[in-house]
């Protein structure tokens, strides 16, 4: 009773998150932000996940790299990203997290050695409460998580996709201007 209690009160929150964010207009709390920063506060957050499942993360963001934005939300886009890609990922596989600037965008990357994205879903992977079964466990998700990215992205004149890497993987691309 106690862990579904819980459960159900993290969708809440989600649910009442994602709400927020979707009837938003335009950022509140624009900043210049280092990347580096973003990351590694992300990092921390999951580092508990990581160990848990056995998991080495590499990153390659270079020094000094900034963006502007909400650090908050794009804090929070980070984390989903992440914790999907340790879900989705083997035990004792390497999780990346690469950040580039493009144009007038900043990429943030995040590969996984999973599965990969099966056909049917890769148009459905960022609706709201859509969710695939995680290969561990075959337990889905709240299917918020992607749907919040998405709506950071937006908000932050970016977009977000997935695609499959090579035999085995996912790239999550989050873009920002």
């Amino acid at each position: 009773i106690t862990n579904e209690t819980r459960r159900l009160h993290g969708l809440i929150d989600r649910l009442l998150e994602l709400a927020s964010l979707e009837k938003r207009k335009s950022l509140d709390d624009v900043r210049k932000l280092d990347v580096g920063e973003l990351v590694s506060t992300a990092i921390d957050h999951v580092a508990p996940m990581l160990e848990r499942h056995h998991l080495k993360l590499q990153h390659d963001i270079p020094p000094g790299l900034t963006v502007r934005g909400d650090a908050f939300l794009l804090n929070g886009a980070l984390i989903n990203l992440l914790q999907n890609a340790i879900e989705f990922s083997p035990d004792g596989g390497t999780i990346q997290i690469i950040a580039r600037h493009i144009d007038d965008s900043i990429h943030l990357l995040v590969e996984d050695e999973g599965p990969g994205v099966p056909d049917f879903a890769k148009e459905r992977v960022f609706e709201r409460f859509y969710s695939l079964p995680r290969p561990a466990t075959g337990h889905k998700s709240s299917g918020l998580g992607l749907c919040f990215v998405r709506e950071v992205a937006l908000l932050h004149g970016g977009s977000i996709a997935l695609e499959n890497i090579g035999e085995r993987g996912t790239r999550a691309v989050l873009s920002v201007r």
